[in-house]
């Protein structure tokens, strides 16, 4: 699949719907908000990257790029929290270990998400580029392919004799052409 921008933006925020409920709910026992800010800053990133990074960077992306992917944002993301946790002070109560099994298990929520979920909420989800559209027809009006004519009187006149004899609307059946082996012939019908 080649998700377009609009479509990673709007496949990355829905898949974060999940993660978000895991982070509040982390939060809301656990009682400081750290695990919703490492959602927060993890959605930025992914953000960040699906309309900054990835339309320049994969130009079509195979099903194995998305394991490679995750790699490369949980690194990015572990380096983000650290700088977030040296100059502000911020996640002091999440360790590396609790963020590494974390990213892992947001990652498998916001993966089972796209899988699962998005296909069945948007039936034309694979076919409209990962966006989420009406269904409608993909060909704006603008582009629809117009019928050639010669000219206006051509137009005016209507089909020609040949249309006029192939189409429904004299019907008048074809002469059958004789067979060339005379093994498929068709008996007449009897009086």
């Amino acid at each position: 699949m080649c998700p377009t921008v609009i479509g990673r933006v709007h496949t990355r925020t829905a898949t974060f719907v999940g993660p978000a409920i895991v982070g509040l709910i982390f939060s809301l026992v656990s009682g400081h908000w750290d695990w919703l800010v490492l959602v927060g800053v993890y959605y930025m990133l992914a953000t960040f990257l699906d309309t900054a990074i990835y339309p320049w960077l994969l130009k079509w992306q195979p099903p194995w790029t998305g394991g490679v992917l995750a790699l490369a944002e949980f690194g990015l993301l572990l380096v983000l929290a650290s700088i977030l946790n040296d100059k502000t002070g911020g996640l002091h109560n999440i360790s590396i270990g609790e963020a590494v099994w974390y990213f892992w298990l947001l990652l498998i929520v916001a993966a089972l998400t796209k899988i699962v979920v998005l296909p069945i909420v948007s039936l034309t989800y694979v076919e409209s580029a990962a966006e989420f559209r009406r269904a409608e027809w993909s060909v704006p009006p603008p582009l629809e392919p117009l019928p050639v004519l010669a000219s206006s009187a051509e137009a005016k006149a209507g089909p020609g004799p040949v249309l006029r004899e192939a189409s429904g609307v004299h019907a008048r059946p074809l002469e059958p052409l004789p067979s060339p082996s005379g093994v498929h012939r068709i008996p007449p019908p009897p009086a």
